[in-house]
């Protein structure tokens, strides 16, 4: 640990995108993504201790490791500084809970505060968008994340350009299983997979627009993990049963995962059942 270091923490909820459309611009903060996502209380907790000289070292829970999307960041706001980050990630990472974006969005802002940068809160989010684009790690996560609640993502973009509307909802709990990773570089590099999110995700926001309820963002969410043949088998079956007991499942993009609401204990028989409820407010410094 640093002696005498400034230190500045910063929180972002997690985020579950239901269906997406990939945006490509020659511009990293005009690239990204439409469709609608929700974003979870469960999120990542980020404390940055700078000083200078030094190495510049990342750990995720506890663990030092490559967070590439988060060393763009340091990189980028903190190049002449020896910085420790510290992230406590409460979502399995790469399972489509949008974990880099939180943590590229939590130490954008606790870096923000710790070296006084007076950055506003869209340019130090316009940073972790950036980073997320140019890692390929994720398109529409970070704006989404300085937003919080349920979100459409109308027009593509980081914080401060892509154009967001969002849904009203409650307290509503999200119940969902975990069965394993999808690498977004892959998905995002495989044309053929591309045409076919673009084309159900066009459609899907599309028929959105003209009803934004969540029990339709479920159904549309379910209807393109299908049409995009990203549904895999497993989280196939796991809706089923999940609907045939009362309640409403989608897979969460990208990852193999299943979330739902009145889905506990169809879930329960398929795997170990997380919870969290719909966070209403964007990433924060704490």
């Amino acid at each position: 640990m640093f002696m005498n270091a400034i230190k500045a923490k910063a929180y972002a909820p997690s985020h579950i995108t239901g269906f997406f459309e990939i945006c490509e611009s020659k511009s990293a903060e005009r690239t990204g993504s439409r469709g609608c996502g929700f974003t979870l209380q469960a999120g990542t907790v980020t404390e940055v201790m700078v000083k200078d000289g030094g190495d510049t070292s990342i750990q995720l829970n506890g663990v030092l490791a490559r967070a590439p999307t988060t060393e763009f960041v340091v990189r980028g706001l903190a190049a002449k500084h020896s910085v420790e980050v510290r992230s406590k990630i409460d979502v399995p990472i790469g399972c489509g809970f949008g974990a880099s974006g939180a943590g590229a969005l939590s130490t954008a802002l606790a870096l923000n505060e710790a070296l006084s940068l007076n950055l506003t809160y869209e340019r130090a989010a316009k940073v972790a968008h950036i980073a997320e684009v140019e890692n390929k790690t994720g398109l529409g996560d970070v704006i989404a994340q300085s937003t919080g609640g349920m979100i459409i993502r109308k027009e593509p973009g980081a914080p401060g350009v892509g154009i967001v509307e969002r849904i009203p909802v409650g307290d509503v709990k999200i119940d969902y299983v975990v069965f394993g990773e999808i690498v977004t570089r892959d998905v995002l590099e495989d044309a053929d997979v591309r045409r076919e999110i673009n084309k159900a995700g066009k459609d899907a926001l599309k028929k959105l627009l003209c009803k934004p309820t969540f029990n339709e963002f479920i159904r549309l969410s379910r209807k393109f993990a299908i049409e995009t043949g990203l549904l895999s088998s497993k989280a196939a079956d796991v809706i089923e049963a999940v609907e045939s007991a009362g309640g409403m499942a989608s897979m969460a993009m990208l990852g193999d995962v299943v979330f739902a609401i009145d889905g506990y204990e169809a879930l329960k028989e398929f795997g170990d059942v997380k919870t969290s409820k719909i966070c209403h407010q964007g990433a924060q410094l704490l």
